[in-house]
């Protein structure tokens, strides 16, 4: 009989561990990414501002207070958003706050729709839903757990109409930098029907800034260029990246002119412009080596050849800054190094097929919001590694 009772504990304790999460299948889905770029800094000014750790809830029930109770849809502890948004989720990570959604919360994922992995967005029923955001407090209470009177404080409440299939990114923005009143950006991505060639590697640009910054934030250290004018040129360099030395133009891909940014928080898909993945003249290459990519923001009355600005210098007052994606921090007067994990800055360099290391073009969104930039990066499908 010892023996039977034992035998049966270790049957219901490995059926306990294998027991997978059972998701409910969403027959016609929209895929949506969530950022959080509110950043207010406690002032006497913004004391009584609401904190900018938030709950997302789609279409909420809410009791006869106006307290919400449950939702079809959560995304809590959404904390601010990191500088740059990786290419894959970390599907082991155990963190509680969340740097975007769906982040690691445990939901179904997005498929690899058209080449492109979306594995970073939701997939979330289409259609008409209504979305709040709440204010909630910095701890590890799950947002329904919390007492009803920290369950009140409604930031956004808005209706959005998800298309079936579509892919969406969201912003939580600072509308007007005079009343930091918060308000919700939804962009619907149209990178997964375009024929981007795989020889080429894609970015585009936003301002996505409250009105009236440029014009009125104070930094407290000047010498970063930090402020962006309302509207500004970009222009891109390709570079060799050694730690110690800096960067080696790469010959022909030096102070290329790219287009146009304007401050707006209109939710239109701005142009994509390209580079190559491979930009030097080495025949049958699939490795990038280590590269990098630094853009330069100029106000319309320069050029990169007229530029007389450099970072570390005194405030260019909007008309100068410059942004460096790098694959390590090296020794260079940039305020904007943007390290990144993977191997060659806006390169995803993995193991594929019979090679250890193989190089494979992106498609990358740059957005300056409030003095800070921010990457996204979006994977293209490749070749799984043959051992």
């Amino acid at each position: 009989m010892y023996n039977r009772l034992v035998l049966l504990f270790f049957v219901i304790v490995t059926a306990a561990s294998c027991r997978k999460t059972e998701y409910t299948t969403i027959a016609e889905p929209a895929y949506l990414r969530v950022f959080n770029n509110l950043d207010y800094n406690i002032t006497v000014d913004t004391k009584d501002v609401p904190q900018p750790f938030l709950t997302m809830l789609i279409d909420p029930e809410l009791d006869a207070d106006g307290v919400p109770v449950k939702a079809a849809t959560v995304g809590d502890f959404l904390d601010k958003r990191a500088k740059w948004a990786r290419p894959y989720p970390d599907a082991v990570s155990t963190v509680i706050y969340q740097t975007e959604y769906p982040g690691s919360a445990k939901v179904l994922a997005g498929p690899i729709l058209n080449g492109y992995d979306l594995s970073s967005w939701a997939q979330v029923p289409s259609g008409k839903h209504r979305i709040m955001f709440y204010s909630r407090p910095f701890s590890t209470v799950p947002f329904f757990d919390l007492p009803k009177d920290l369950r009140k404080l409604v930031m956004i409440d808005t209706t959005v109409n998800f298309g079936q299939r579509e892919v969406y990114t969201m912003h939580i923005l600072e509308k007007k930098f005079s009343t930091k009143e918060a308000g919700i950006y939804i962009r619907q991505e149209d990178f997964v029907k375009r024929p981007f060639s795989d020889s080429m590697v894609y970015v585009n640009f936003y301002n996505l800034s409250s009105e009236g910054f440029s014009q009125n934030a104070v930094f407290k250290d000047k010498k970063y260029n930090q402020r962006l004018l309302d509207t500004m040129n970009v222009y891109s360099t390709l570079n060799y990246v050694n730690k110690f030395e800096g960067f080696s133009p790469i010959e022909g891909h030096k102070g290329n002119l790219m287009g146009r940014v304007i401050r707006s928080q209109s939710p239109e898909v701005q142009p994509y412009y390209s580079f190559p993945l491979f930009p030097d003249t080495i025949p049958n290459r699939i490795y990038t080596g280590r590269t990098g990519q630094v853009f330069t923001f100029l106000s319309p009355e320069y050029t990169y050849a007229t530029n007389p600005f450099i970072q570390y210098m005194g405030e260019s007052n909007g008309r100068f800054s410059e942004l460096a994606v790098l694959p390590e921090k090296v020794i260079y007067e940039s305020a904007y190094q943007m390290q990144a994990d993977l191997l060659t800055g806006m390169v995803v360099t993995v193991r594929s097929g019979a090679y250890f290391n193989r190089s494979f073009s992106t498609v990358n969104t740059i957005e300056y919001v409030n003095g800070k930039f921010f990457l996204t990066t979006i994977q293209r499908k490749y070749e799984p590694p043959v051992y």
